[in-house]
């Protein structure tokens, strides 16, 4: 009897356990660099599902739309196999993907959004060169129009930072978030904020509906000898709207939205600089207590007066 309790109570433990980890499950796209030759990397695009970052790829989509979207207003589309996005883009810059898919299931519709940055360093870059530098200097890619291809979306604004590099996103740096619905915005949706090493926050909007969070500092490994270290969080938002109707001949009674956008980002600066700061302002102090040292001696000392004596 005693043994069956105890079996019982890890069946339990077990079913509570992988409820647990199906309900914080989330979908995203990731990013990859893969060495193809001699050092020549190509970039390659996946999308996964898991408890984040652990995951595994999604192979197969219901119903997917897969659309990018130029810094500069054109919309490509592009194609999903096997887990694998296709990454042939026509002109070199910023781009925006999205991925969309929906199904029924239980009498719910799912509609769920997956978004993310994507620079092409390749491709055409005639014609665009203005552009380029416009991009890489003031963030042009953040605080785009919502999309009108997609119903529900989330829009980094331009980040507000702690230091003067503009090209990337650090530790320490705000993040505002607009969440829009049908393009209009949401002032009362909040979001869920995960990092890599287990970090979890609810954000809630202002009565502005802007969404704000710090970049935390997450990890504190050796970045003296790599400076471009990256971590990497994921943004999540949800919606439900009680609406019901038919998809695909299947009935259902309301809606549930799904958003995700992975954010990487670097060590502040400031934090590997202030070592060498700290060094230059100790040599200061010690040149400075050295001068005054000196002088204040010089001052104090005697001068040494030479004595005559006349003998007759």
């Amino acid at each position: 009897m005693y043994g069956y309790r105890q079996t019982m109570q890890k069946m339990t433990l077990v079913f509570l356990f992988c409820m647990i980890s199906v309900a914080n499950a989330g979908t995203w796209i990731e990013q990859r660099y893969v060495d193809k030759s001699a050092g020549n990397y190509d970039k390659e695009l996946y999308l996964k599902e898991g408890n984040f970052p652990q995951s595994e790829v999604v192979e197969n989509l219901n119903n997917p739309t897969l659309l990018y979207r130029y810094d500069y207003g054109e919309v490509f589309e592009t194609d999903f196999d096997h887990g694998k996005i296709n990454v042939n883009l026509p002109y070199k810059g910023s781009y925006h993907l999205f991925i969309q898919e929906r199904y029924v299931e239980d009498s719910i519709l799912h509609i769920k959004m997956y978004k993310t940055r994507v620079y092409n360093s390749k491709g055409n870059i005639e014609d665009s060169l203005i552009k380029e530098i416009r991009g890489k200097t003031v963030g042009s890619h953040f605080g785009k129009e919502p999309f009108e291809a997609v119903t529900f979306e989330a829009v980094l604004q331009k980040p507000i930072k702690q230091h003067h590099i503009n090209c990337c996103v650090y530790s320490g740096d705000i993040v505002p978030i607009k969440v829009y619905f049908k393009q209009k915005q949401l002032k009362n949706t909040p979001i869920v904020i995960t990092t890599q090493q287990g970090w979890e926050k609810t954000v809630n909007p202002d009565s502005d509906g802007l969404l704000s969070f710090e970049i935390p500092r997450n990890t504190y490994a050796d970045i003296s000898k790599n400076k471009r270290f990256k971590e990497q969080l994921l943004i999540e938002a949800f919606y439900e709207e009680n609406k019901s109707g038919i998809y695909k001949q299947k009935p259902y009674e309301k809606i549930k939205y799904y958003l995700s956008i992975p954010l990487s980002f670097h060590t502040s600066p400031l934090e590997y600089t202030s070592k060498s700061a700290g060094f230059y302002v100790v040599i200061s102090v010690i040149a400075v207590f050295s001068l005054g040292l000196y002088y204040y001696r010089r001052k104090k000392k005697k001068i040494v007066k030479e004595i005559w004596f006349e003998e007759d």
